[in-house]
């Protein structure tokens, strides 16, 4: 039998894992010595991640809402989700720097930091692997983490030659029809994923054709819509699938009891981070949604 190549998994581990990288090399007193980087208000859940994985994240004092990632980060204050932030909220934590990817808003509180006085940096955000893995770059330049940035990208290179090498497997299967499935965290409904988003390269990279075939951002899903697109597989982000309990109960959704996915119980669970962005995790997230595409390629249980 055949196997899913899963070993991508495991390199990743230690680079993952907070703490287990390079954080005390001799090059990394920079965000110590700086006094813009003392009070840093960060609102991109990229971004933040990316300062957890290079250690620079007693730098920060307030993230956004949509930052889940690492774990505890959810134990740090926010203010409020990016695109409605409260300039009260950030300028109550006395922050020597405001950090974004620029989806940002609304405009009036930028207009009250500057008023302030609170320096604001865009940096670019990372829609493509490549421009990822410069944005953790520069970020590592940024908090002078060059010695942990330099390591997690070197891993995270390894990770995604073997994403593309499987890539090549997942192609000698049929390419299955799915939808991702995103409940909205501000309204009350599901949206899906488009085509031409992280997520939807990550189908790409697993021989998988989005059932939306549209480009950019997220189409607002009915039941009719969903049982028109008639996916072969669901995967729904965890925020939307653990209100609903399980795969059985979110079969029972309307629109999605018509759907083969349905019918043949391929439903699935996965965090929105892993999917929304281009990350060190990435190599690990793309496995994930292999397995989830293409059982009959993945690993035994024994």
């Amino acid at each position: 039998m055949k196997r899913f190549n899963r070993s991508v998994i495991l390199p990743l581990t230690c680079a993952l894992l907070i703490g287990c990288n390079d954080r005390g090399s001799a090059d990394d007193s920079k965000a110590a010595d700086d006094p813009e980087l003392a009070r840093v208000v960060s609102v991109s859940k990229q971004i933040n991640e990316f300062i957890y994985a290079i250690g620079a994240e007693d730098n920060l004092v307030a993230v956004d809402l949509t930052s889940f990632y690492p774990p505890q980060i959810r134990k740090l204050p926010t203010v409020g989700y990016h695109r409605a932030l409260s300039a009260e909220a950030i300028i109550s934590t006395k922050p020597t720097l405001f950090l974004t990817d620029g989806n940002v808003g609304p405009d009036a509180v930028l207009e009250q930091l500057r008023e302030v006085g609170v320096p604001i940096r865009v940096m670019e955000p990372g829609r493509t692997v490549e421009d990822a893995q410069a944005l953790l770059a520069n970020l590592g330049d940024l908090f002078g983490r060059h010695a942990a940035a330099d390591s997690i990208l070197a891993e995270w290179r390894r990770g995604m030659e073997r994403v593309r090498a499987d890539s090549a497997r997942f192609a000698s299967e049929p390419p299955p029809r799915v939808l991702i499935m995103h409940f909205g965290q501000l309204v009350n409904n599901y949206l899906g994923v488009r085509s031409g988003s992280a997520a939807g390269q990550m189908l790409a990279w697993t021989g998988g054709v989005n059932a939306i075939d549209s480009i950019g951002g997220m189409a607002r899903l009915t039941p009719e819509m969903i049982a028109r697109l008639a996916p072969d597989v669901i995967i729904a982000t965890e925020v939307g699938f653990d209100r609903v309990g399980s795969p059985e109960a979110f079969a029972k959704l309307p629109g999605v009891d018509l759907t083969p996915a349905a019918k043949n119980k391929r439903i699935h669970r996965i965090e929105e981070d892993k999917l929304m962005y281009f990350g060190p995790r990435t190599p690990a997230a793309v496995a994930e949604i292999g397995a989830m595409l293409h059982p009959s390629l993945a690993e035994p249980n024994d």
